[in-house]
C-alpha cells in the first residue's frame, strides 16, 4: 500500500501486487486499489500514486500491469487511459459489487 498525505491529511492511497486473476502469468502486476480524495482531484496526487505503483511493479520484476474498473466510472477509466493503459477485452461482474460490470485495462511497464 503506497498512501499520498500533505500536512497530515490524507489524499489518497493505492495498493499493488501480483495480479490474481486467474489468466494472468506471473510477469503481470495488478493495481489492485486506487483512491484519490475528491478535494485532491486536479492536484497531481492521483498520478503520483500511480507512478509510484507502476515504479513499485517494475522493481519487482513485473513487465505488465492490469487494473479493474467499472465500465461506467467514466473519470477513472478516462485517468487510467492517461495513464497508458487501454482495454484488454477481460469483463466480470461480481455479486460484492451488486453485479455491476468492470472491465480490465492493461499496458506494458
Amino acid at each position: 500500500m503506497l498512501l499520498a498525505e500533505e500536512g497530515g491529511e490524507m489524499l489518497g492511497f493505492t495498493v499493488c501486487g501480483e495480479c490474481r486473476d486467474p489468466d494472468a502469468s506471473d510477469q503481470v502486476g495488478e493495481v489492485r486499489m486506487m483512491f484519490t480524495a475528491s478535494s485532491a482531484w486536479g492536484r497531481g496526487a492521483g498520478s503520483a500514486l500511480m507512478a509510484a505503483a507502476l515504479a513499485d511493479l517494475r522493481e519487482r520484476g513485473y513487465s505488465e500491469a492490469t487494473v479493474w474498473s467499472f465500465a461506467d466510472n467514466e473519470r477513472a477509466n478516462g485517468f487510467y487511459e492517461r495513464h497508458g493503459f487501454t482495454r484488454d477485452g477481460a469483463e466480470r461482474t461480481e455479486e460484492a459489487w451488486a453485479d455491476t460490470l468492470e472491465v480490465r485495462y492493461r499496458r506494458r511497464l
